[in-house]
């Protein structure tokens, strides 16, 4: 970590002390890298005042043989963008009017305060879980974010490695409210991935439901329903029941599970074979799954957090009505 990275780090500890949080501040020197005109200089900006504080999370990846995305360039800004941050070419103005947004709201503190509260909330010390320190950053996103497909949400987030979270957003009025549960979500993902590890060799589709549908239903534990993303919230009850018998089939499957979670739309990108499965219907049908086991069983979220995913979808009423 560099001594840029270090200034602009907000120390936080939850769990009773048992796990240290690091917020990284992206978004200072996103601002200062707008705000230079030259372009050269403005390079020299991004590489010294973003890309290097962002190291821990593109320097992973890099070079790894599974990412579709590649570096436009061979430096560290170049490396960095492959976390779909805004680029130097990204316009002016609409930047600073969005990195503007980000600060008005207290976007950092605000989705720190929603990690702190996960974490005491989860108590992973007292199951016996020991978390790495967690770091986390908030970041303007390109806008090739945007899409259609998700309703133009415009905000992302990576939490499946314990001890790191990334976000990134184009700050708006439907967004900004949904950061702090998308955090809670993303700390979640850090914990049960640690109870449940993700094994490439062994994971299952009925896994990976219940590790998106934990996450989801203790963010509405935490903050509101409609707090929700659009992946979750964007298919009718009738989609999801047309779908249930499919994903009743594949439980125990293993091998690569995404095209159950995202759907036909990322078979190219992240090249895998489509299943005739919409638009992110795994994420709508992981978060029923799970709130049918909550509602029948009366376990929380919270709770379920260290059980067997099995014992989960086994327990969903839901998940296997006809």
């Amino acid at each position: 970590m560099t001594d840029v990275t270090s200034q602009r780090t907000l120390h936080r500890t939850a769990d009773n002390g048992n796990v240290t949080i690091e917020s990284v501040d992206a978004i200072t020197g996103q601002r200062a890298m707008f705000e230079e005109t030259d372009p050269e200089k403005q390079r020299r900006i991004g590489i010294e005042q973003v890309a290097e504080p962002l190291r821990f999370w593109w320097e992973p990846i890099k070079d790894a043989p599974w990412m579709t995305v590649k570096p436009e360039t061979d430096d560290a800004l170049g490396f960095a963008l492959m976390l779909n941050i805004a680029p130097p070419e990204m316009d002016r103005a609409k930047a600073l009017e969005m990195l503007d947004r980000f600060v008005k709201a207290d976007s950092l503190a605000v989705c720190t305060d929603a990690i702190v509260q996960t974490f005491d909330r989860l108590a992973p010390s007292d199951h016996g879980i020991e978390l790495p320190t967690i770091r986390y950053t908030l970041a303007l996103a390109n806008e090739a974010i945007r899409t259609e497909r998700d309703n133009n949400a415009a905000y992302i987030g990576v939490g499946g490695t314990p001890g790191s979270i990334l976000m990134a957003a184009l700050p708006n009025d439907y967004n900004l409210p949904r950061l702090a549960p998308m955090a809670a979500h993303e700390a979640h993902h850090n914990v049960r991935l640690t109870y449940e590890p993700w094994n490439p060799a062994t994971i299952t589709v009925g896994q990976y439901l219940v590790i998106e549908g934990l996450a989801e239903a203790f963010s509405v534990e935490m903050f509101r329903e409609d707090l929700l993303g659009p992946w979750t919230l964007m298919h009718s009850e009738e989609t999801l029941q047309q779908y249930r018998a499919v994903f009743r089939e594949a439980l125990e499957q293993t091998g690569d599970p995404r095209p159950y979670m995202f759907g036909d739309w990322a078979a190219e990108q992240f090249h895998y074979e489509a299943k005739g499965l919409p638009n992110y219907i795994g994420y709508g049908m992981s978060y029923r799954v799970v709130k049918s086991f909550v509602e029948a069983t009366g376990i929380s979220a919270t709770e379920a957090t260290y059980m067997p995913w099995k014992e989960i979808a086994e327990r969903s009423p839901w998940l296997w009505e006809e």
